[in-house]
């Protein structure tokens, strides 16, 4: 089982999100209500048991808890045990005398449920988001063990992405691998066979996949980009293996040593997909990578948690066409982006340009050409006059 979390501010968007699917006509959208303890679904009703709670802490705004659990396909899964697995993970993260709602959807090939919940405990407390993250993971671990549920890796030892549906379905529709496959495919072979981040570099290009990395004027490099000529993705969309963090540990790697042959890969990168072009232009030239199905639908949680007033406000019964389709964003580099860097030393040089026109532009103003010639006179002229 793997659980997909988000933290966001707007608990009727996210709720929207989940009733939209729950009064679809489409078997293959459709929605189950497992549990709830609120009064009722009507929106009005549900803004004024939310405005209650709210009004306890006024002052958190990330108040809503978002999150799927997600079962291995072809699991046998029951209402009942989802629901019962459901309870019990949000007793253990804290939320045991919350508002909530659990549905179950059935619009992708592995069963899961959606968790959404308020932070805002009832006695006026707030469920806190420290570690969050972790004690999830160790949390779906103790729920695989009790439920006897598929096991899952940790999200730390996964090595490879798995395809999403889409890939999958393009596989057995042509009977070749998607272009996500290959690269993680070539990529992984030749960190196996390189021993030198000089090496890895080469056999790369030579494979027609180009390295771009995230490397501060310190010579220091914190993400990696892999660009080929139909697709791009960071380390983290390809697998964690494929990250900088575990690629420098793969290889003999030294950043002093290292620093210009990596500077070098860069400049070729560069001038193939964009010279002097940035990141930006970079992610607008090339497909973005993929990252799987249930890697898509957390991002549609945190995008559903995020959405405006004015998206709260619209009845789902009445809006039923109105849901945006997730993107994918595993198009940007590990770490901040090496434009921003870059940019940095030009914003400086124009900043030191712009002063220096000042100065001259001042000099030029005064009649003499000299400003604190001017000074002294004015100065000399105004002790004049107090005598």
């Amino acid at each position: 089982m793997i659980a997909k979390q988000s933290i966001g501010t707007s608990f009727l968007g996210a709720l929207n999100y989940n009733l939209k699917k729950l009064y679809s006509k489409d078997p293959a959208q459709k929605a189950e209500l497992l549990e709830t303890n609120f009064v009722s679904l009507q929106q009005d009703q549900v803004k004024k048991e939310l405005n209650i709670l709210r009004d306890l802490n006024p002052r958190l705004k990330r108040n809503t808890f978002h999150t799927s659990l997600n079962f291995a396909i072809g699991e046998d899964i029951s209402n009942q045990k989802m629901l019962e697995v459901a309870q019990e993970y949000m007793k253990k993260m804290g939320f045991d005398n919350n508002a909530f709602f659990i549905f179950r959807h059935h619009d992708s090939s592995h069963p899961h449920c959606h968790i959404l919940s308020l932070r805002n405990r009832f006695d006026g407390t707030v469920v806190s988001d420290s570690n969050n993250y972790k004690r999830s993971e160790k949390i779906v671990r103790e729920l695989e063990e009790k439920y006897r549920l598929e096991k899952v890796n940790d999200s730390e030892k996964a090595k490879l992405k798995a395809p999403n549906k889409d890939e999958l379905e393009m596989v057995i529709r042509t009977g070749k691998a998607s272009n996500k496959m290959l690269m993680q495919e070539k990529v992984a072979t030749q960190l196996n066979h390189s021993k030198s981040i000089q090496d890895l570099i080469r056999n790369l290009e030579k494979e027609g996949i180009y390295l771009l990395f995230n490397q501060a004027s310190t010579g220091r490099v914190s993400g990696i980009t892999y660009l080929s000529k139909n697709f791009k993705a960071k380390g983290q969309a390809l697998g964690n293996q494929f990250k900088w963090s575990n690629v420098k540990k793969s290889i003999n790697y030294e950043q002093t040593r290292d620093s210009e042959e990596i500077g070098k890969a860069n400049h070729r990168t560069k001038s193939i997909f964009g010279e002097n072009k940035g990141r930006k232009q970079l992610q607008n030239t090339l497909p973005i990578g993929t990252t799987g199905q249930i890697d898509s639908e957390h991002t549609l949680l945190e995008q559903e948690s995020k959405q405006s007033g004015a998206e709260d406000s619209k009845d789902p019964r009445e809006q039923s066409n109105s849901v945006r389709t997730d993107q994918e964003r595993n198009s940007a580099p590990d770490q901040q982006p090496e434009e921003n860097q870059d940019s940095s030393h030009h914003l400086l040089s124009d900043a030191a340009n712009t002063l220096a026109g000042l100065g001259n532009l001042l000099g030029n103003l005064s009649p003499s050409g000299n400003l604190e010639k001017d000074r002294k006179k004015k100065k000399k002229k105004e002790e004049g006059l107090s005598r």
